[in-house]
């Protein structure tokens, strides 16, 4: 692997040597606190703000994004000198200036804001890069949704999986717990190991990559999508999620967006947590331990994190619904986990620094079933591994110029073993692993006259692997090459009246597969700031995705039959292909988005912002034939059919899989055969998601506390369209399917040491297209509540905070559906709501 990355370096060396080069000719800059600027930063969030300072001003800054991002700034115009212009973002904000150079400013918290402000809060500054860019400062073009530390406390989830899934732009189905397989769930919802994944826009959770820290997760189980469970809630300093292709920035799989969980580094403290809960129709108790321990200083940091959840299942007798199947089916894994994160950084110097992310999980789970209460119990039994190991060199170059040398190793293991009444049967295994190392450096490329050129290049290589007991080790190597550049086409101006400051995002990424070529994805966006306080943003990208090991190399078979058994007329055999495809290619995607945000000088604490999104899915890997009995005579499926093949064609396609299963009744003769029909998987289907998302945020002063309200909604248009010949099909709002609309929506109150919360979540009603005639299935509407309690800063409760939550509050039933999720019941989508009913728990942590 190393020499194959050694050589790709090589390579790639001229490039980065350029840049480089470049950057270590820059001259140091001279002081320029007295300099005159022109800033024109608009009225936005403070964490924002710092951004454009940084960009307008020439000048590195590190500072506590949540502490930032929580509160707002109004619009700052004019020239003036660096450090004026810095005092006019801070007021107010609890920020103040630690320490400051000609190249770098560093901010910190001056003082606690209120009793809530959590352990977390003592953020030692960062350096903020916002997923959606790989340029420090950048403000990305595409939609950026940002979890804070707060909003995560305040929502009432232990599982990171949970706190997903609520979120509007996400849907629940795929491998994600809930999600109960039967005949009526595809495969793509088979949630085989009880993992958790994030499935964007209902395309898939393949098509949504996942990043740590902003490194790649490797896939879970042979459906190879990235497992989140393993994180550990109480270690997230907040969630960035970026619904839009971003294959550009980041490769493969990042064809509906990218999320990443952004962990806690310079935490200066401690924190215990401990959360029991339990729901009022039965079952599902959960038990969550958490432990924090974090030290800071001026040339290094250390920092661990441990959590311990082990969560109840809810079996069928549970919810009463033994009456067709047993009442020891499982409709709700129980599951017991413990994830472990670390992460240390030194300075070796000013300019040198090392530090090392490591992330480690282990889960079991258990699955039940049995066709009656009469009938054999089977029992299957995951066990599944993972870790994430990242060491990491940040070298600071002339300039504000920084280079960066990652080297992740990954990889997970699952193990199934099978009992039938509770004797062992046999055992299956599962593998993935994932390694690359990537050298990426960024700064600023050159002054124009309306402004500072930000630009960033990187190269790497990466090794893919997995492994299945069924079908063997399989491997792929991938070297890579991107850049990006971000440039100012307009210079800020507080005169030009609808053309205030304009930005151009300019960025594209190569990367070379062993196994499937080259693939070249470019991106273009444009952030518009037509008047102080309206930012519009737009993007257009390319995005692709490889097959997963499995679609490609799962065994395949040959199934015979006669001619009338898949539609056909007449006398002879036909010969139905079955399994992995070999011959796969990359699915890709073409994406935009345009949106605008909006924040009123006279009501800073207001936001409100729309994006429009459109995706066009190409090349999807399926099973084509999902009609065997009309394969022959239904004219959607002639592209996958051949008829009067030669004895010749027809050995080579026997040649082509596993086994061969007759079911003719009759001897196999290949010059029998009169048709072939290729179902094993192809890249068939075009999907295509349209839709809208919108947000609303702003606080009030209320008495003496602070009342806060938010909302999020997303419209979905989600189509399919399974082979050029056939119609788009709808899927959106209907069975086991992302829904139309999914929203949101909630409050925060807090005084002094109080703060409740209320939110409402709402999906829109389906309909079951899995009848005829087409059914109708209700909206599901539920709420969630939150009230804490946090002790002063003095007696032996200080630093003690209680929470008391209701998830679910009024135990609203799931909507009831014609089509069973399975043949013995029960009639509901667990796609889209929940069987746990309510479920009330209490928190209690203390941070030092």
């Amino acid at each position: 692997m190393y020499q194959n990355a050694r050589r790709y370096i090589q390579k790639s060396g001229s490039a980065l040597a350029v840049v480089f080069a470049f950057a270590c000719c820059s001259a140091v800059h001279a002081d320029e606190n007295q300099k005159k600027y022109a800033f024109n930063i608009p009225a936005e969030n403070t964490a924002q703000a710092l951004m454009d300072f940084s960009r307008q001003a020439d000048v590195q800054i590190l500072f506590p994004y949540d502490v930032a991002a929580a509160h707002s700034v109004p619009a700052i115009k004019g020239e003036q000198d660096r450090l004026s212009a810095l005092a006019q973002i801070l007021e107010g904000s609890g920020l103040e200036i630690a320490e400051e150079s000609n190249r770098v400013v560093t901010l910190r918290q001056a003082r606690r804001q209120d009793n809530f402000s959590s352990a977390d809060d003592q953020n030692v500054p960062t350096e903020v890069i916002v997923t959606g860019t790989h340029i420090r400062g950048g403000n990305p073009t595409s939609p950026v949704h940002t979890l804070s530390r707060k909003d995560i406390e305040q929502s009432g989830y232990s599982q990171v999986g949970d706190l997903i899934r609520s979120l509007p732009e996400s849907f629940a189905g795929g491998q994600n717990p809930g999600v109960i397989s039967g005949s009526s769930i595809s495969v793509a919802n088979a949630n085989a190991t009880n993992a958790s994944t994030v499935n964007l826009r209902g395309l898939g959770p393949d098509a949504t990559l996942s990043l740590v820290n902003g490194h790649r997760l490797t896939g879970d189980s042979r459906f190879q999508g990235a497992d989140i469970s393993g994180i550990p809630m109480g270690a997230i300093q907040r969630v960035e999620i970026v619904p839009d292709g971003s294959s550009a920035l980041y490769g493969s799989d990042a064809v509906a967006g990218v999320v990443n969980f952004i962990l806690r580094k310079n935490y200066d403290g401690a924190e215990l947590s401990a959360r029991v809960g339990t729901t009022s129709q039965g079952g599902g108790d959960e038990q969550t331990y958490s432990a924090l321990a974090g030290r800071a200083g001026e040339r290094g940091f250390g920092l661990v994190s441990l959590e311990y959840s082990n969560q109840d299942g809810i079996d069928y007798g549970q919810r009463g619904l033994g009456s067709l199947a047993s009442p020891d089916n499982t409709l709700m894994q129980p599951q017991e986990r413990i994830s472990v994160f670390a992460s240390a950084g030194h300075d070796l110097s000013d300019r040198i620094k090392l530090s090392v992310d490591v992330l480690y999980s282990e889960r079991d789970t258990d699955n039940y079933f049995a066709f009656s209460a009469a009938d054999t119990l089977y029992t299957t039994r995951a066990r599944t591994a993972a870790y994430n190991v990242t060491p990491m060199v940040d070298i600071g170059l002339a300039g504000d110029w920084k280079a960066r040398l990652t080297i992740n190793g990954s990889g997970s293991r699952n193990i199934f073993t099978y009992y039938e009444d509770s004797l062992y049967t046999s055992t299956g295994v599962n593998k993935n692993d994932d390694k690359y190392v990537e050298v990426t450096t960024d700064g600023t490329l050159l002054t124009l006259p309306t402004g500072p050129v930000k630009a960033a290049i990187g190269a790497g290589y990466r090794q893919e692997g997995f492994y299945s007991g069924s079908y063997g080790r399989h491997e792929r190597d991938v070297s890579f090459l991107y850049g990006e550049v971000l440039a100012p086409l307009v210079a800020p101006s507080v005169d030009r009246v609808g053309l205030n400051s304009l930005d151009l995002s300019l960025s594209a990424r190569t990367e070379n597969y062993s196994d499937l070529g080259s693939s070249t994805n470019p991106k273009i966006g444009l952030r518009y700031v037509p008047i102080q306080t309206v930012t519009v943003r737009a993007s257009w990208g390319k995005s692709f995705k490889a097959p997963a090991f499995y679609q490609m190399f799962s065994g395949s078979n040959a199934y015979l039959y006669q001619k009338t058994g898949l539609g056909g007329i007449g006398a002879g055999h036909a010969l139905l292909l079955f399994g992995g495809n070999p011959g796969l290619k990359p699915e890709t995607s073409t994406s935009w988005t345009v949106g605008a945000d909006y924040s009123p000088k006279s009501i800073p604490s207001l936001k409100l912002s729309a994006t429009y999104f459109d995706i066009d899915y190409t090349d999807r890997v399926v099973q084509p034939v999902n009609n065997f009995a009309t394969a022959l005579n239904n004219p959607i499926y002639s592209a996958f059919v051949q008829l009067d093949p030669t004895s010749d064609e027809v050995m080579d396609a026997r040649a082509g899989v596993d086994s061969l299963y007759n079911f003719t009744g009759e001897a196999y003769d290949p010059a029998n055969v009169v048709a072939i029909v290729d179902d094993r998987l192809q890249n068939a289907t075009a999907q295509t998601a349209t839709g809208v998302d919108v947000s609303y945020r702003q606080s009030f002063d209320v008495g003496e506390g602070t009342l806060d309200l938010f909302a999020n909604a997303t419209w979905l248009n989600l189509h399919q369209q399974t082979v050029p010949s056939a119609p788009a099909v709808k899927l959106s709002g209907t069975i086991f399917s992302a829904p139309e609309f999914k929203a949101r929506a909630g409050f925060s109150w807090r005084q002094g040491a109080w703060v409740v919360n209320g939110i409402v979540n709402q999906i829109s009603p389906e309909d079951d297209t899995s009848v005829t005639p087409v059914a109708g299935i209700d909206g599901w509407t539920t709420a969630d509540a939150n009230i804490s309690y946090k002790f002063g800063d003095t007696g032996s409760a200080s630093g003690t905070r209680i929470s008391l939550s209701a998830l679910n509050l009024f135990d609203t039933a799931p909507p009831y559906t014609v089509t069973p999720v399975s043949n013995d019941s029960p009639h509901f989508d667990s796609t889209n709501a929940s069987i746990v009913g309510r479920f009330v728990s209490l928190t209690i942590a203390k941070s030092w």
